[in-house]
C-alpha cells in the first residue's frame, strides 16, 4: 500500500490566510472611504469657486449682480440655486429668503434678455453638488453692501447650515460655531 501524498491546505492554513485578508480589509476600507469623502469635499471646494468667479465675470461685463428675473427683469431675486431638476434646494438656516428663488443657469449659461454687455456662458456645465443637493446663493445680500453672500454646497448633511447674516462658514449670526455644520463655500462680499 503507497502512501498518499496530501497535496493542498490545511485548516489551519485557510484560517491564517482568511484572518490576514480580513486585517487587511479592515485597514483598506476605511482609508478608501475616507479618500473618497475628501474627493467630494475637494470638488464641492472647488466648484463654489468656480461659480464664485463665473459670478465675478458676469458682474464685470455686465456691472449687475445675478438678482435681475428672468421674466420681469426687475431686480428681485433673492436666492439662486444649482442646478434645476429633482436635486431642489436644501434645508436652509436662519435669514436665507425663498421669496424668489432662481436658477442660477437663467443668469450664467443662458442669458435670458435681463441682461445688456452679456457675454457669456460664464459657466456652461453646472451640476448638483457630490451628495446630489444643490448649490446655494444668498442673492439677496447683493442688494446689501457689506452683506455676506455666500455659495455654499449643504456637504454630507445636505442642509445649508450657515445663516444667510453669519460672517465666517458654519458659524451663526455672531460668529459661534455650529456643531455638525459641514458647508462648503466661499464668501463673495
Amino acid at each position: 500500500m503507497k502512501l498518499r501524498s496530501n497535496k493542498g491546505f490545511t485548516l489551519i492554513e485557510v484560517i491564517v490566510v482568511a484572518a490576514i485578508i480580513a486585517i487587511l480589509a479592515g485597514i483598506l476600507v476605511p482609508m478608501i472611504f475616507n479618500q473618497i469623502d475628501e474627493s467630494k469635499t475637494a470638488r464641492a471646494q472647488a466648484d463654489v469657486k468656480s461659480l464664485a468667479m463665473a459670478i465675478q465675470m458676469l458682474r464685470k461685463d455686465t456691472g449687475k449682480f445675478p438678482t435681475l428675473d428672468k421674466i420681469t427683469a426687475t431686480d428681485t431675486v433673492t436666492i439662486l440655486y444649482v442646478p434645476d431638476g429633482n436635486a431642489g434646494i436644501p434645508n436652509l438656516a436662519a435669514g436665507w429668503s425663498k421669496a424668489k428663488e432662481n436658477n442660477i443657469t437663467d443668469h450664467l449659461r443662458d442669458n435670458s434678455g435681463a441682461y445688456s454687455n452679456w457675454k457669456g456662458p460664464y459657466l456652461p456645465q453646472l451640476s448638483v453638488d457630490p451628495w446630489n443637493n444643490a448649490y446655494v446663493i444668498n442673492a439677496d445680500a447683493f442688494r446689501s453692501p457689506g452683506s455676506a453672500v455666500w455659495v455654499l454646497s449643504g456637504g454630507p448633511n445636505g442642509k445649508i447650515d450657515t445663516p444667510a447674516a453669519a460672517t465666517t462658514i458654519n458659524t451663526d449670526a455672531v460668529g459661534n460655531l455650529i456643531a455638525d455644520a459641514d458647508d462648503i463655500g466661499i464668501r463673495l462680499q
